[in-house]
Formats: structure tokens, sequence, C-alpha cells
């Protein structure tokens, strides 16, 4: 039992831990859904603005990202986290807004897999 205990402190983070994990989820969600706004409105300062807010969200989930835990799921989290920090700088070039959307549906997948593990705790 306290083995498997030891494991399950090693991949999955504590009920606090789990609990920043999501809303920092919500919120670059949230700042990247104001992008969409802005830009489909022509406010180009807050599309940028919050633009970066959402990417440097997800910067820190890439960057604390641990390979020793987790088996895969780490290399597996850092390649999409790279893919939506490319997609975001390119559409910081273009101005785009339907790629953000794709990013927004992309952390929505993820943060719902975080949801499921709440209860698991």
């Amino acid at each position: 039992m306290a083995a498997i205990q030891v494991k399950q402190e090693q991949v999955v983070p504590s009920q606090d831990q789990l609990g920043l994990l999501i809303d920092l989820y919500e919120g670059a969600i949230r700042f990247l859904e104001q992008a969409v706004q802005a830009g489909q409105a022509g406010d180009m300062v807050g599309f940028r603005t919050n633009l970066g807010r959402g990417r440097r969200i997800i910067q820190e989930f890439q960057r604390t990202l641990n390979p020793r835990h987790g088996g895969d799921v780490p290399s597996q989290l850092n390649r999409l986290y790279q893919f939506m920090i490319d997609t975001l700088n390119e559409v910081d070039l273009t101005g785009e807004t339907a790629p953000v959307k794709q990013v927004v549906g992309q952390l929505g997948t993820l943060l719902d897999a975080w949801r499921g593990v709440v209860p698991m705790l």
C-alpha cells in the first residue's frame, strides 16, 4: 500500500497542486478566448496581450514538466505544449484567430482530463 502511495505522489500532483493546475488551465483558456474576441473586433493590442498571457502559462506548463516521473506522459505533453506555443507564435505574426481556437480546444481537453483526476485523490 505504501508503495502505491509513493508512486501516486510521484505521478499525480497533490490536491492543492491539482487545484492550482486547473486554475492555470482555466486562465490560459480565458486569456486565449479573450485574444480571439479582441482579434475578431480588430483590437490587435488586446489580441497580442492576451495571446502572450495564454502563451506564457503554456510555457510554464512546459517548463515544469518532470521527465523522470510519469513514463511517456511528460514527453507527450512537452510535444503538445511546444506545438501550442509554435502555433501561438505564428498566430502572433498573422493575427488569425482560428488556430487560437484550436489551441483552446486542446487545452480544454487537457483540463477535462485533469478535472477527472480530482475524484481519485
